[in-house]
């Protein structure tokens, strides 16, 4: 994993979501560059031309939705800089891996608070075999990512397979704090969040 990202996933997992997400969008023209009419940005840096969209959920981890235009009208028909958005999807998953270690933490410490046969939950074998594989899916899916950047992958392909993988893997994440994981003001939110936000940056489909 390249400079770029580690500094990526660890602002991510230390300062989170929008601080994450506005360093991977660092350097970018996000309207210019959204593959949709939507894109989802830190709020306190949202395009000035831009109207927003709000959603509950987003907003209490600070991120919005900025109304990019058409992409037909933004650049007569041509797809968005392919170069450009492979980058910053990579970004993107690593900040979305921070996040996952960042509640992966959060999560081990939830359970050694919680008891089962007079014991943590946190050392029960079926947790920790859990909490393993997640650490091991974490650091498949950092390599992953950097595979994404071998010349001739088709790109948008791997990176939208990347980003459904972070996604299972926050499901794995989630299941840890059982049923408070979804409980809108649960820090587990940020997870829903993640995805919410990458469906609306990974383009879908064949390169071009």
């Amino acid at each position: 994993m390249n400079a770029d990202l580690k500094q990526c996933e660890r602002t991510a997992r230390t300062e989170g979501l929008a601080a994450g997400l506005a360093l991977a969008l660092s350097g970018f023209d996000a309207l210019a560059m959204a593959p949709g009419r939507y894109a989802a940005v830190p709020a306190k840096t949202a395009p000035d031309a831009a109207s927003v969209v709000v959603h509950s959920l987003a907003c209490a981890e600070d991120i919005v939705f900025a109304d990019c235009g058409s992409p037909r009208a933004r650049d007569a028909g041509a797809a968005p800089a392919g170069t450009e958005l492979a980058e910053f999807g990579r970004r993107l998953a690593a900040v979305r891996l921070g996040l996952t270690r960042r509640l992966l933490d959060t999560a081990a410490e939830h359970l050694s608070g919680r008891s089962g046969g007079g014991e943590p939950l946190v050392r029960k074998q079926m947790v920790t075999g859990m909490i393993a594989d997640i650490v091991a899916g974490i650091e498949l899916l950092r390599g992953y990512a950097a595979f994404s950047q071998a010349p001739g992958t088709p790109q948008a392909a791997v990176l939208a397979d990347l980003h459904a993988r972070i996604a299972d893997l926050d499901t794995e994440v989630i299941r840890l704090f059982g049923a408070a994981g979804y409980i809108a003001d649960h820090p587990a939110r940020v997870l829903y969040v993640s995805a919410l936000v990458a469906s609306t940056w990974v383009a879908e489909g064949e390169d071009q």
